[in-house]
């Protein structure tokens, strides 16, 4: 059998006296190595800086994936310190885009030099992300010094708001400058510094272009400070008024279909102090693990919202039981977090006694008895000790008026005798006492008759007591009466 094209076929059988000959087709392996994406996180938090303790934090969790595919059904962990805040957060996956065809700066892709050349260092600097050397070291010798990366497009950018972005760091704090044209420049352009530090950072240039802008753009970095190396990576330009996450290109433009991994993440158990938040990565088969930059949340001591009430209300009779109640919140009014410690209140200057804040941020006291208001007008009030998260505070005045109590419901007035029968001749002491079933002891005198006549008025002690020396009665009987005649809380 004669083969006229061996390489047109994939095997032959052939039948011999001798057996089946067979012809196979020739073959090889390739062994594909994929290596784990590196990550970026980041987070901010809204309000950020200082707050008061109890108020609400939203913070913004952006896992950057370099636009791969992001990670679904998992989690990143928040912390204060080495505290953990509530439970691990589940991630949702967000777009991404980046209209910058190549976005690591190299001048043999893409990426041209202008004015005096700067010194161009490709591959020469580990990124953000920890990939290893990633990133490019910028010199620029002078002020003319620059690179751009220019692209040409039918797209026209006039009045939209557009973004620029670049990583950037060096060893010796520097600035870097980052310039956003038209392409060509002819009627939109615009440059703004970033301060560079030894940590790497994210340079953002935001720019409406006018309503007469050309169509495509270009994007350039130069400096104020010549002869210092910075290093950059990871170039964006985003047809968005903010920078989003991250996205690698390498010769091609990603406007579509990129992704990153997002986490909001609301927290109101801020204490006083100095709390510093992180958010963890901790990767997975395809992600290395991240944790993010460390954002500063500083919780100071709010004031809290008391108001005094009296019952009964505004006015009550001497010896009658007066409750006042200091009720307590935080600025939302809620219950959510409630101040501890104590309330201390006072009529006037005169402090009426203690009480702790119960769970429901109220504290109450009961007049009574010997704690009793006195008859008049009273400026009441609550002072609030404080704690570490609430400071100290005093309620508006509360004015409480007492009247006077009738003697003839709440006094009870006695008169006894040292001799009775007595005879006639003989001394007889007649002791008298007043006492009250509400309130302090009354004050005053006593007026003591015989029928018609008058025996003296005397004056009570500070037990309520006194008494008179009879010399002499005349034979008979006498009907001994006491009349009380008040004080400043008895009619």
């Amino acid at each position: 059998m004669q083969v006229r094209n061996p390489a047109s076929f994939i095997f032959l059988l052939a039948s011999t006296s001798f057996g089946t000959l067979i012809f196979a087709q020739s073959s090889t392996t390739l062994t594909q190595t994929v290596n784990k994406r590196n990550t970026i996180s980041t987070i901010t938090a809204s309000p950020s800086g200082s707050i008061t303790d109890g108020d609400l934090v939203t913070f913004t969790y952006v896992l950057m994936t370099a636009g791969a595919p992001a990670p679904v059904s998992e989690t990143i962990q928040f912390f204060d310190g080495a505290t953990q805040l509530g439970a691990a957060q589940s991630i949702v996956v967000a777009p991404a885009s980046n209209l910058i065809p190549y976005s690591q700066v190299d001048t043999a892709n893409g990426w041209t030099t202008f004015g005096t050349a700067p010194t161009v260092t490709i591959h020469s600097a580990n990124g953000p992300d920890g990939s290893v050397n990633t990133a490019t070291a910028l010199t620029f010798p002078d002020g003319t010094s620059g690179v751009i990366y220019a692209v040409p497009s039918s797209t026209n950018y006039a009045s939209l708001s557009v973004t620029f972005s670049v990583w950037a760091m060096s060893a010796s704090p520097t600035a870097l400058s980052l310039t956003l044209k038209d392409n060509p420049a002819v009627a939109a352009s615009q440059t703004l510094p970033c301060s560079v530090t030894s940590t790497w950072q994210r340079c953002v240039l935001t720019y409406t272009f006018p309503a007469g802008a050309g169509t495509g753009f270009s994007v350039g970095l130069s400096s104020s400070s010549f002869g210092v190396p910075i290093n950059v990576w990871g170039a964006q330009f985003e047809q968005a008024a903010a920078p989003g996450p991250y996205v690698s290109t390498i010769g091609l433009p990603r406007p579509t279909g990129a992704q990153a991994g997002t986490v909001s993440f609301p927290w109101n158990q801020f204490h006083d102090g100095a709390h510093t938040i992180t958010a963890q990565y901790a990767g997975d088969a395809n992600f290395v693990g991240s944790t993010s930059n460390s954002v500063v949340i500083t919780a100071g001591q709010q004031t809290p919202i008391i108001t005094l009430v009296d019952a009964p209300v505004g006015t009550s009779v001497y010896g009658q039981s007066v409750t006042l109640t200091a009720q307590m919140w935080d600025q939302d009014h809620d219950t959510d977090w409630i101040p501890t410690g104590t309330i201390q209140f006072f009529d006037g200057a005169t402090s009426l006694g203690t009480a702790t804040v119960n769970s429901t941020g109220a504290a109450t006291i009961t007049l009574v008895g010997p704690t009793s208001l006195v008859v008049g007008s009273h400026s009441l009030t609550a002072q609030y000790s404080g704690d570490s998260d609430f400071s100290a505070i005093t309620s508006t005045i509360t004015t409480h008026v007492v009247t006077k109590a009738s003697s003839s419901s709440v006094v009870t007035t006695t008169v006894s005798s040292s001799l009775n029968p007595s005879v006639y001749g003989d001394a007889v002491t007649l002791s008298i006492g007043v006492v009250s079933s509400v309130g302090i002891q009354p004050t005053g005198t006593v007026l003591l008759m015989d029928g018609t006549t008058s025996l003296g008025t005397l004056t009570l002690n500070s037990s309520g007591n006194a008494s008179i020396l009879i010399p002499l009665f005349t034979a008979g009987t006498h009907t001994i009466t006491v009349t009380y005649s008040g004080d400043n809380n008895y009619n």
